[in-house]
């Protein structure tokens, strides 16, 4: 029992201990300095009604009013201030306003109308201000907005801690800066760095773009901003582009904007998409590049041709106010109505012409284009003509062991509503096709001329005609040995032909046609710098 009694007792002066340090540690405000003072019965038996340059201090804190009324307790002081407010913390911090309530246990200082704060080079202005001395932060809660730099920053509530050289923003927040304003729901200010940390949906515009990011930090100092990924992608609008990624490194001064994972540049102009998992774009040169499953999306009218290669670029011509767009190596396509490989593309968008290099291998209306080269022209987002050059040859299967064939040096096809209506062949012309009459094969048509001209429709061939030194016959169909019914260099390609859009990832050596040699007589391949 007297043990148990001797640890109640122990508890309890302790705890009185704690308290006495407690309440020395918090203590009274003292009086500094006061042109007049008296007391105010009428208010309380301690109440001090202190009138003219009122100085107060408590612990590292000074206060200045016009006037004050000087509550004292037992253990604490109540200031009621009024005019001229001016607070000093740690002789760094100086708070103004018109009107203050004190209380020396809380170590809150509630200032109203007309508060600033100012720290070196910062200032926060609103009309209700609470500030925590003993941990030193101040918040305002009805609106306010901080000077920094060239920044203003406004927001519904504040959160400013000198110590730490941060605001934290909330509700309603609003950067203005000379070139740009930021909209956001939740930002982090640096105040000696100046870089503000996004946490919240923000955006960001200026005369050159809009920016939208929900997580990152925008360096106004030094305009460069780091943007990830949120609930959703973080991108760059430009004018006639966009920029979006996992993550975004944008230089605004250098306009370069750097993507990686999921990196997407959309050319709103030309309705072309360039995607990789690693990419970047200067909005200044218009240059850009794509790599790492680099893959170019060109849409028409009806339809998206879905491009990969090893790498993509897009290089500016500045004097034609236009671009080339760059596909190398291992080029391959896909569209519904065609499908292609190749090495090397060139898209040029003054023309809005594709030339597909080294040995390409396209796929079109049932037909398998090959050549040196082949060159597709398009007007109003619909093709209108293709030139397949050097070694031309086409193919078309009849059913499943008969081919038509036409094999030329050169060829041009033209195209009509995205049928191939017409073929000129010019130099070393030679086909094979199978006649029909009312569905049915009647023979085989062999046919040759330095150039000669076919018509077709529904992809099937309804004329001929041999324009010089031309030869050919017709004979029974399915009797003639298999060299007779296929044109030297014939290889059927069907097994490489991407299927569908994912079949353009997808690796297939592609086998060799020894009839067929590089041809870069135009456009010249590598890097190429920005």
């Amino acid at each position: 029992m007297q043990i148990r009694l001797l640890s109640i007792l122990t508890v309890i002066i302790t705890l009185g201990f704690n308290f006495t340090i407690s309440a020395q540690k918090k203590g009274r405000v003292t009086i500094e300095h006061a042109n007049s003072g008296g007391g105010r019965p009428d208010l309380g038996k301690n109440v001090t009604l202190l009138t003219g340059n009122v100085k107060l201090k408590h612990q590292n804190t000074l206060m200045y009013c016009d006037s004050a009324y000087h509550h004292n307790y037992n253990d604490s002081t109540f200031i009621e201030a009024f005019n001229n407010i001016h607070i000093i913390q740690n002789d760094s911090i100086h708070l103004y306003g018109d009107y203050l309530t004190y209380n020396s246990n809380e170590g809150i200082a509630r200032v109203r109308e007309n508060v600033r704060i100012e720290k070196q080079d910062i200032t926060v202005l609103t009309e209700f201000l609470d500030y925590d001395r003993v941990n030193n932060f101040g918040y305002y809660f009805n609106g306010g907005e901080v000077l920094s730099g060239n920044n203003t920053l406004i927001s519904d509530l504040g959160y400013y801690y000198p110590n730490l050289s941060e605001v934290h923003f909330k509700d309603s927040v609003v950067v203005h800066n000379p070139k740009y304003t930021i909209f956001s729901d939740t930002l982090k200010y640096h105040t000696v760095t100046e870089v503000a940390s996004i946490l919240g949906p923000t955006f960001i515009h200026s005369d050159e773009n809009l920016i939208y990011s929900e997580n990152g930090e925008y360096d106004t100092m030094n305009d460069k901003a780091k943007l990830f990924k949120g609930d959703t992608q973080s991108y760059v609008q430009g004018k006639e582009n966009l920029l979006k990624g996992d993550t975004i490194y944008y230089d605004r001064r250098e306009g370069l904007g750097e993507a990686h994972q999921n990196f997407e540049l959309h050319d709103t102009t030309n309705n072309m998409i360039i995607t990789g998992d690693y990419g970047f774009y200067n909005e200044l040169s218009q240059y850009a590049l794509a790599t790492k499953k680099a893959q170019l999306l060109q849409i028409y009218q009806n339809d998206t041709l879905y491009l990969h290669a090893d790498t993509l670029q897009a290089i500016p011509l500045p004097e034609e106010q236009s671009r080339l767009v760059k596909a190398y190596y291992n080029v391959k396509f896909f569209r519904p109505d065609m499908q292609g490989r190749c090495d090397s593309m060139v898209y040029d968008m003054r023309d809005s012409t594709n030339t597909f290099y080294n040995t390409p291998v396209i796929w079109a209306q049932g037909n398998q284009m090959t050549a040196q080269t082949i060159k597709m022209y398009s007007r109003n987002n619909a093709l209108y003509k293709t030139e397949l050059i050097n070694s031309a040859f086409i193919i078309a299967p009849e059913d499943s062991l008969s081919f038509n064939q036409i094999k030329g040096r050169n060829m041009t096809g033209y195209i009509k509503n995205n049928q191939l209506y017409r073929i000129d062949v010019d130099g070393n012309g030679q086909t094979i096709y199978y006649p029909k009459d009312r569905e049915a094969v009647i023979g085989v048509n062999r046919a040759e001329s330095s150039s000669l001209t076919l018509f077709l429709k529904n992809r099937q061939i309804t004329g001929i005609t041999l324009k010089t030194d031309p030869n050919g016959n017709l004979n029974p169909p399915y009797l003639l040995p298999d060299e007779d019914v296929k044109l030297k260099g014939f290889v059927w390609l069907e097994l490489i032909r991407p299927k569908n859009r994912w079949d353009i990832f997808r690796h297939v050596e592609m086998p060799k046609m020894d009839a067929l040699e590089n041809d870069y007589d135009e456009y010249e391949f590598g890097d190429t710098e920005n």
